[in-house]
């Protein structure tokens, strides 16, 4: 079944925003908003058993990290990057280091590749589009209370 355009009004961010990054101006990152499906896709994630190998090989459940989250927030909301895969840049006819059409786990991976400035810095802008997405913006709480 073929998507269709529905104007939500002031429920959603209704068009892809095109952040650019504050050291390389000249690249930037399309967030596409997300959806109910995707929220979804979190909740599942979130859900799914985590487990974590400790140095002696025992296994734990666990909760996805920070940095599982972030990738997975930025991977279901790609929507197209010029970031170059090599020196040439996209607008010049160079590929894309991340391609519109690829799964969320190529995303992930090649997220995982790079540099963990890069990424905190496309979930900030993720977050500061989307109020429920991108990392925590509240206070931390006192854990005496």
């Amino acid at each position: 079944m073929a998507e269709r355009k529905v104007n939500f009004g002031a429920y959603a961010i209704l068009e892809p925003v095109k952040y650019q990054f504050a050291k390389m101006p000249e690249w930037y990152w399309v967030i596409e908003p997300p959806t109910s499906r995707d929220e979804l896709q979190m909740a599942k994630f979130y859900n799914a058993p985590q487990i974590t190998i400790g140095p002696a090989g025992t296994s734990r459940p666990g909760l996805p990290t920070w940095i599982e989250t972030a990738h997975r927030e930025i991977a279901l909301t790609f929507g197209g990057t010029n970031i170059p895969l090599a020196d040439v840049a996209v607008e010049d006819g160079g590929e894309p280091l991340v391609k519109v059409g690829m799964s969320v786990d190529e995303i992930e991976a090649i997220l995982g590749a790079m540099p963990q400035e890069i990424v905190s810095e496309i979930w900030a802008a993720i977050g500061a589009i989307v109020p429920t997405w991108g990392p925590y913006k509240g206070e931390p709480t006192d854990s005496k209370n």
